[in-house]
Order: C-alpha cells, then sequence, then structure tokens
C-alpha cells in the first residue's frame, strides 16, 4: 500500500472496461455503460491504444439531470438506439460510479424496457455491476463473465465437451494458442471469452459494425451440459463463471494458475488429458523440449538477476513461477488489486520478495529503488520508473500504449514461455 493519502499513477484501471474485454469475447455482442460519456470514451481511447482496434462501447451518456432525477429514460433511450444502429444479438450493459452512486436498479428497467418495446424481446440484455469504487478492472471482466453464463447457459442433454473459462486477461494470441493447441489435440470443448478474432480482426473492405468472431452464444447456452469446467486464472476473489456453473448445474469446475512457464503449463495440459482421454499431440511434446533447450541456454545469463514483476495478478503470478524456473530473482511482486489470494500464491513462490497488494507506481517505486532492481516486467505504465531509474523494462500484459503488438504478444502454453525466455534474455544482454 502506498504511503501517500491518494492514488499517484494507479497500477490497475476501471471494473466497466474489463466488462468490455469480456463482452467483446462474446459473439454479435455490444457493450453499454450506464452513465457518463466519458466513461465509455475514455475506456475506448484506452483499448484502442492497446490493441490497435476500432472500439465501440454504447453510453446512456448521463448528465446532471439523470443523475438527481434517474437515468431510466436515457438508458432506454440508449438500446434502442444501439438496437437501431448495430443489430447486436446481446447488449452487455454495465454500470459506472454515477450508475451505482445514485442507486439505478438495472434489472427492474430492463423489465420497464421488454414492456414499453416488447419489438425487441429478441435481444438479450445482460446487466452486470461493475463500479468501479468497488474493485478493478480483473473483477469486472470475471463478474462479467459470471453474468453471461448465469443469463446463458441451460440445462439440457449431457454433452462430451468441457468448458474452458479463461478467467484472466490474456491477448488475442494467447486465446489463438489455446485454440490451436485444443483442436490439434482433438479436445473437445468451450472456450469462453474468445477474443481471438473480435479484438485482432484483419483488414476487409467493409467492416461489420459489430466484430466477427466470439463465443458462439449456443455454445454458452451448452456450458450447463458439459461434463467438467477448467478455469485457468487463479487469484479471482469473487464468485467466477465455473463456479456458478459448478453450484447451479453441479458442473465439476477446476481452478488452475495461467499456463506461463513449464510447470504451469504441464499442469494444464495435465488436467485436459485426464479429462479428455486424449494426450497432448507430438507437436506441443516437442515445444515442451525446446522450451527446456532454451531454459537450459538462458540460465548463465538470467540467474540470480535481480527482478520486479507488476500488473495483472495472474500474469504476475505466472511470470514470476517462469522466473524462479529460470533461476532468476523476483525482489518486486506488483498489482494494483486489493487481492490476498494473490498476495499468498506470490510469497509461497518468492518467501524473500517484497509483496504489494493494493498499490500504486509512487509505491512499486519506492521498493524498487531499496532493492536494486536489474529488471522490470510488466505493462507499460512502469515506464517513467524505469527511465527515472535506468532499468530496462520487458513489457507485457495490459495496458501497452507505446509498442506494437500488444494483440500478438503470447505468453501462454510453451511457446509462449520459450519467446517470453528469450526476450528476457535478450533484454539483459543488451543491457550489460
Amino acid at each position: 500500500m502506498s504511503k501517500n493519502y491518494a492514488t499517484v499513477n494507479p497500477c490497475t484501471m476501471c471494473m466497466p472496461l474489463g466488462s468490455v474485454m469480456a463482452f467483446r469475447g462474446i459473439e454479435n455482442t455490444m457493450p453499454f455503460f450506464h452513465g457518463s460519456q466519458g466513461c465509455s470514451t475514455y475506456m475506448r481511447l484506452h483499448l484502442a491504444h492497446h490493441f490497435r482496434e476500432p472500439i465501440d462501447i454504447a453510453s446512456s451518456a448521463l448528465s446532471e439531470n439523470g443523475a438527481v432525477y434517474g437515468g431510466g429514460a436515457n438508458l432506454k433511450q440508449g438500446l434502442r438506439n444501439v438496437i437501431k444502429g448495430y443489430d447486436p444479438r446481446i447488449i452487455g450493459i454495465a454500470t459506472t460510479c454515477i450508475a451505482e452512486t445514485i442507486g439505478e436498479d438495472i434489472p427492474q428497467l430492463i423489465k420497464e424496457f421488454r414492456q414499453e418495446y416488447p419489438g425487441h424481446s429478441d435481444i438479450i440484455l445482460i446487466p452486470v455491476s461493475t463500479p468501479s469504487f468497488k474493485h478493478s478492472h480483473e473483477e469486472g471482466y470475471n463478474e462479467t463473465l459470471r453474468a453471461v453464463v448465469q443469463t446463458l447457459a441451460k440445462k439440457d442433454q449431457p454433452s462430451d465437451r468441457f468448458n474452458l473459462i479463461v478467467a484472466a486477461i490474456v491477448s488475442p494470441e494467447d486465446v489463438r494458442y489455446l485454440k490451436q493447441m485444443l483442436d490439434d489435440c482433438a479436445w473437445s470443448n468451450i472456450l469462453l471469452p474468445d477474443t481471438s478474432e473480435t479484438f485482432d480482426a484483419p483488414v476487409v473492405d467493409e467492416p461489420p459494425k459489430i466484430p466477427v468472431g466470439g463465443t458462439r452464444i449456443e455454445d454458452i447456452k451448452d456450458t450447463a451440459n458439459s461434463k467438467e469446467t477448467v478455469t485457468i486464472g487463479s487469484c479471482s476473489t469473487i464468485i467466477g463463471a465455473g463456479e456458478y456453473l459448478d453450484c447451479k448445474f453441479n458442473i465439476p469446475n477446476i481452478v488452475l494458475p495461467l499456463p506461463i512457464g513449464l510447470e504451469y503449463s504441464d499442469i494444464f495440459v495435465s488436467k485436459i488429458e485426464m479429462i479428455t482421454g486424449t494426450a497432448l499431440s507430438r507437436k506441443y511434446e516437442l515445444e515442451r523440449g525446446r522450451l527446456l533447450d532454451a531454459m537450459i541456454d538462458s540460465h548463465k545469463y538470467v540467474a540470480h538477476v535481480k527482478t520486479a514483476i507488476f500488473g495483472n495478478t495472474d500474469i504476475v503470478i505466472g511470470v514470476t513461477k517462469l522466473l524462479t524456473e529460470l533461476g532468476m530473482q523476483p525482489e518486486v511482486i506488483a498489482t494494483g488489486s486489493d487481492n490476498q489470494v494473490f498476495e499468498k500464491a506470490a510469497r509461497k513462490l518468492a518467501p524473500d520478495a517484497v509483496v504489494l497488494c493494493n498499490t500504486d507506481f509512487s509505491g512499486i517505486h519506492s521498493e524498487i529503488k531499496k532493492k536494486e532492481i536489474e529488471l522490470m516486467i510488466g505493462p507499460f505504465t512502469g515506464r517513467q520508473i524505469s527511465k527515472a531509474e535506468h532499468i530496462p523494462l520487458v513489457r507485457l500484459g495490459f495496458p501497452n500504449h507505446d509498442r506494437m503488438g500488444a494483440s500478438r504478444q503470447l505468453i501462454l502454453g510453451y511457446e509462449g514461455a520459450m519467446r517470453l525466455t528469450d526476450t528476457i534474455t535478450n533484454t539483459i544482454l543488451e543491457n550489460k
């Protein structure tokens, strides 16, 4: 925790932003903020700078009148405008601070909208409470995933598929890697959310109003009939989509860390092999061997290098694990989220490191100066510390505004660990 009375350069983002990253991974879905116009404008800009893609977020555009007298009329008119302009199958309605502060009853407003405009009964409306004064973008993302399955999942005939819930914010390239591995190994699954195309679309002559791709709505409905759920992302402090499916439909849910590095990737693969009864394909066995070779080759350059890691909780834990596998020395492990699960996991991986939760970059900077850090790993938001202390920064995770390729940054699986090992090693060599 920073000793400042106010947050100085936060190490986290707003809850509604996380909702967009989840909703955007659902087929034909339009994110909608019930709040001021500035919230959606800021989030669009933030996401567009990271993904280098146009990002549309609708808004009810609450003004002073809405804050005093209620924003129901704005919400209903906004929904009508979105339906007319975008023709979505789903509208994901996330609340912002102002809507939560004045106590807007979103389910009641949706009920009124259904009664007043029965012609829009085929549009699925998914409300989710995401006030930024409550949690960070990570919790907003997971709250949204739970709201999606809570709204759509329906019990029917049992299937042979398993659910793969990506309960941590990763890149489109990471999602593509997971999908390719699942396909190559013939592991029948439902992956949620699928941002592989919706945040990294190819250039076309006539771009669609809503990006093509995302998890199919029919597949999300069928998550209630899968034989098991695997949730990757173990630092969530709220009831997630996998836990909801377990409680509501008795679908067993196993929570695993993000498959970053050797051991965590092995744990992921072993669990899927156990569920499906099908072994990993030779292609990925060879990848694993090449990763081991890369780790051996790099060890003499990276061993005992003092490192600071910061950013999203699950990525930080996964990267910390990889660093310990490489023989590096994590000294500062930090996140902006107030997360005891993260703190416990970080202390287990690096007992001698300083672990910071609910911190800002002022607090991170203070600890980095004490520890003689040689390498920083995390989002571009740490660049000011990097410049001030002359410490190289490996840009990793979200957000990344000052470099290209964030959508194509792979860190998951054996291939991702190889790339990350090479990047870390080359950064150290370049600066020695």
